[in-house]
């Protein structure tokens, strides 16, 4: 994992994990990662979550297809979908020939998310579940490629030549700008 040198960084959902506590139909909108990273998903306790994801080569027409039913919020911000606001009902996804998969996580088990993927979910009942992002060195090209979104201020965000650098263990700054842990309390 490409962790080098983000040891004293506090990024929320990158270098520390999230914790969710799921109720009965409860919902995560369609999104993708922050930097397009790939994801764990850990469910410790409680009802199934289910999730469904974007096959990977379906995520331009996705896009499209989101940006066309939503035109106002992808006025507002071309990366809306980072949001985790916007839902799009299965059916209407497979009726525009996006593929896409469906999958049941269960207590005591992890789901991964892809990097780039997007994917959306809901909880069947109370859970207790954990997530955090994570980079492999395949991940890189993607994460210099990837956007996010600009009217939010703490979006998460890497400069991929500091990042790069570091992994080549040279120490230049990284211009992530993160909370201290204080900060963050």
């Amino acid at each position: 994992m490409c962790s080098d040198g983000l040891e004293e960084l506090y990024i929320p959902g990158v270098t520390q994990p999230y914790l969710y506590v799921g109720a009965w139909r409860s919902l995560f909108g369609w999104h993708k990662e922050d930097v397009d990273l790939y994801s764990i998903n850990y469910l410790h306790t409680g009802a199934p979550k289910f999730w469904y994801t974007i096959d990977l080569d379906c995520n331009e027409k996705f896009e499209q297809l989101a940006s066309a039913y939503f035109s106002d919020l992808h006025k507002e911000c071309p990366e809306f979908l980072r949001h985790k606001t916007t839902l799009i009902e299965p059916h209407i996804l497979l009726r525009n020939g996006i593929r896409m998969r469906k999958l049941v996580q269960r207590q005591r088990e992890f789901v991964i998310s892809r990097a780039k993927a997007y994917h959306s979910g809901f909880n069947a009942g109370f859970n207790i579940a954990e997530a955090v992002n994570f980079a492999l060195k395949g991940w890189i090209p993607i994460g210099k490629k990837a956007s996010f979104c600009k009217c939010e201020p703490d979006s998460v965000r890497i400069d991929m030549q500091a990042f790069e650098s570091r992994l080549r263990g040279e120490s230049p700054p990284l211009l992530i700008q993160p909370l201290k842990k204080e900060e963050a309390a």
